[in-house]
């Protein structure tokens, strides 16, 4: 098939592709095999949907942590509330807090509709560093939006 007996014999100008198969095949398992290895995942525990006759026990002292579009934070503890507080000041605040804790240490983080991202990812680095076990955002139900399709008339 590939080889050519008798005939003329001037130089042949096929090319070889038994090689290169081979070494895309090799190269094809190489990656089939690393690429369950490179893949890594984050969990993510998503609480299930509430009934509306359901309601939750709090059973743990619960902080929340609120900036405003100013940039100024509130901390809320549940027997007394810091407002005005600047951001950088989050973690000296937070850590006597969080040391009085003696079960979970949950940080909720609220932010307002116009604070810049780099504030959001800064403070919430900075309840972060305090060594809270953990950090949930709180949700808002979106407002109720005006229909966008309008009639156009021309």
């Amino acid at each position: 098939m590939g080889m050519s007996v008798g005939g003329k014999g001037g130089i042949k100008n096929d090319i070889n592709v038994t090689p290169l198969i081979d070494v895309v095949l090799v190269l094809l398992i190489i990656f089939l095999v690393t690429m369950p290895i490179m893949m890594r995942t984050i969990t993510l525990e998503v609480p299930r949907k509430l009934e509306s006759n359901e309601t939750i026990a709090p059973n743990t002292k619960q902080i929340t942590v609120l900036v405003t579009a100013d940039l100024k934070v509130s901390i809320d503890t549940g027997e007394r509330k810091i407002d005005d507080l600047p951001l950088v000041d989050v973690t000296k605040t937070l850590q006597p807090l969080l040391a009085d804790l003696k079960t979970d240490r949950i940080v909720f983080v609220d932010f307002e509709g116009a604070v810049p991202w780099g504030a959001v990812v800064s403070t919430m680095d900075s309840v972060r560093r305090v060594a809270a076990d953990q950090l949930p955002t709180r949700t808002r139900t979106p407002a109720t939006t005006r229909s966008t399709s309008r009639s156009r008339s021309r």
